[in-house]
């Protein structure tokens, strides 16, 4: 099945921003998260930090492929840096998108302390600001380099942007 990679870390606004895109456009979307529970496995919503990491991988690929959406597209929310059980970051190997149809990627940016206070509201997590900021780093980085190895274009997103570039970069 076809996407778009909706990149970013946790809190960035990536489900604000998908709901936005579904407003504008025939799309869905769906976060792999969602994938690895629709597969049966636990996943805590408000806990960042991530165990199972490469069993995971597989799951949400197994359901991905199940997905019949007729013709919309599909707008795939995710990571390619996660932060394990012991708050470190972790980049996925890029082998974690082998077999999948990225078409697209956006990466999603925001500043650290916007990203902080909405990890506290939503899910009463305090993350040091520099995790935060060296996480996004991961992110964008891992992110750039996916897009140039695969040859797969890139659009990096801030919401403080026109939505109709991003709009413009999803149609073309």
């Amino acid at each position: 099945m076809e996407y778009i990679f909706l990149s970013g870390i946790h809190g960035v606004g990536k489900s604000t921003l998908a709901g936005k895109l579904k407003n504008s456009l025939d799309i869905k979307s769906i976060s792999v998260s969602d994938l690895i529970r629709k597969s049966g496995q636990s996943l805590d919503s408000s806990n960042k930090r991530t165990t199972n990491i490469s069993g995971n991988q597989e799951l949400w690929k197994n359901e991905l492929n199940n997905l019949n959406l007729g013709i919309s597209k599909l707008l795939l929310d995710g990571h390619f840096c996660l932060l394990n059980e012991d708050e470190h970051i972790i980049s996925l190997p890029f082998s974690s998108f082998d077999g999948t149809n990225m078409m697209k990627i956006i990466f999603m940016k925001n500043k650290p302390e916007v990203i902080r206070n909405r990890l506290l509201e939503r899910d009463n997590s305090d993350y040091p600001t520099k995790l935060l900021r060296e996480f996004q780093n991961c992110e964008m980085k891992r992110a750039m380099e996916y897009s140039a190895e695969k040859e797969i274009d890139l659009f990096i997103y801030d919401e403080e942007q026109p939505l109709s570039e991003l709009l413009n970069f999803i149609t073309n």
